[in-house]
């Protein structure tokens, strides 16, 4: 994205010093991104992503970029992340991802919310019971960080669908309730040369594992019983509020660490985690 000097020395005239971790930096109020953008007609994001190459940091995204950097800030801004599953892990992962500030989303689920949901899964509330989990999801995202597109697919992905659905992705969130969906998300991720970030939940435990293309990833070991489908112990213990998102909000870090590129992944190797004893494992796949 080409930034011609107008606009960079517009952004630079609507920046306000910050004092941000013994610096002074320059930054962008969200009204002033606005104003940007449609004084030069660009998105948002475009604005944000200029802003950043240029040394000038929305405040949307200043206690991020202490971690990230102003590169790695623009870097997920330019990514496209796949979702799959809007539940308990999709819900809070897709949450966490904008307001990170992934620049475009893809989230696929047919589901519709119901009142089981209620519990632990971020976008279900009593008004929107019915109404299909990605589209009150994306309408969530607008409110949260408008510079995310987010692109609602009521789908159940499929080895038919995923090529498409991945497409243009540097990475996919396994955010699904069964071995055999997650397998057909794994070769799909495969095929098309993008990372998937694996997690799974029951009860108070969580496992979470970075599959890059071509390795083994879930034919490594066997997380569920040998019920209907692949589903196993979770059908038994629940999902209460805690770990679906505590387990997103892993998948999201190590997606965060793909997309920038920087960071020790969890690829080769699967994190277990108990809450009810504080187990904490790290086992070689």
């Amino acid at each position: 994205m080409g930034a011609t000097p107008d606009v960079v020395a517009s952004l630079e005239g609507l920046a306000v010093r910050r004092l941000e971790g013994g610096a002074t930096v320059p930054c962008l109020s969200y009204e002033s991104v606005e104003s940007a953008a449609r004084e030069h007609g660009l998105t948002l994001r475009e604005v944000s992503v200029i802003a950043l190459e240029n040394g000038i940091v929305p405040l949307r995204y200043l206690k991020n970029v202490g971690t990230l950097g102003t590169a790695g800030q623009a870097r997920l801004l330019r990514s496209r992340v796949l979702v799959v599953g809007a539940g308990g892990l999709g819900g809070g992962a897709v949450e966490l991802l904008a307001r990170s500030g992934v620049g475009a989303i893809v989230l696929a689920d047919p589901d519709v919310f119901e009142e089981t949901n209620l519990n632990r899964q971020n976008f279900c509330c009593t008004d929107v019971i019915g109404r299909p989990k990605v589209l009150v999801a994306g309408e969530r995202v607008r409110y949260i960080n408008p510079e995310v597109d987010v692109e609602a697919q009521a789908v159940a992905a499929d080895r038919h669908n995923l090529p498409d659905l991945l497409h243009g992705c540097g990475a996919a969130i396994d955010a699904l309730d069964n071995l055999d969906d997650r397998r057909a998300l794994q070769a799909a991720c495969a095929a098309a040369g993008v990372v998937m970030v694996h997690g799974a939940i029951a009860g108070t435990s969580l496992q979470v594992t970075t599959v890059y293309p071509g390795e083994a990833g879930l034919e490594g070991f066997a997380p569920y019983g040998g019920s209907a489908g692949g589903r196993g112990i979770e059908l038994e213990t629940g999902n209460p509020a805690t770990t679906p998102l505590l387990c997103a909000a892993i998948q999201v870090q190590e997606a965060v660490k793909v997309l920038v590129g920087e960071g020790e992944t969890l690829r080769g190797r699967m994190l277990y985690m108990d809450s009810a004893d504080w187990t904490f494992e790290l086992i070689d796949l």
